[in-house]
């Protein structure tokens, strides 16, 4: 950008370019980025899911069951989706013993496409990866301060790999 703009002031210092001409096109240049940067790769309907890594996947599941009366969806051994009203919360093994954390956020987008939305990603200079889990393609990046997101479609409920039955 710095590159453009001083070309642009080099041909009106020689008299190549009007002042008028100068700041529409200074205002183009700068704007460009800031525009581009404001349209959204799609738009979140819902969050779909969190996942949890927990030491205790059964201690875990039985204190959401217990306390909020959240049956499973589907039972992803070594961990656990719980139904929690249009989303769900996964329980899973805390790797190497560590504490809990919670490892990613999924949001939904209606009419999700795998491929172009980490087409989309890659072309504002986000890193992102598609990884396969049966038949389902679960895109995964980080946000600004290292959260790991997903985006999947509305519809993804945890399981084993057809629509409505998915891993988180």
């Amino acid at each position: 950008m710095n590159e453009k703009l001083d070309g642009l002031l080099s041909q009106y210092e020689c008299g190549h370019l009007s002042r008028r001409q100068l700041l529409l096109a200074m205002t183009a240049i700068v704007a460009a980025p800031a525009a581009a940067a404001e349209t959204p790769i799609g738009t979140v309907q819902q969050l779909n899911h969190v996942t949890l890594f927990v030491p205790n996947v059964q201690k875990s599941v039985q204190f959401y069951r217990d306390l909020l009366g959240m049956p499973v969806l589907t039972d992803q051994s070594p961990g656990v989706n719980l139904n929690a009203g249009n989303g769900f919360v996964g329980i899973y093994p805390a790797p190497r013993a560590t504490a809990a954390s919670i490892d990613h956020f999924c949001l939904g987008m209606s009419n999700f496409n795998a491929d172009a939305t980490l087409k989309r990603l890659k072309d504002r200079g986000l890193e992102a990866s598609i990884r396969l889990r049966g038949d389902t393609k679960e895109l995964y990046f980080n946000d600004p301060d290292n959260i790991r997101v997903q985006l999947q479609d509305v519809t993804y409920k945890g399981g084993t790999g057809v629509l409505g039955d998915r891993d988180p």
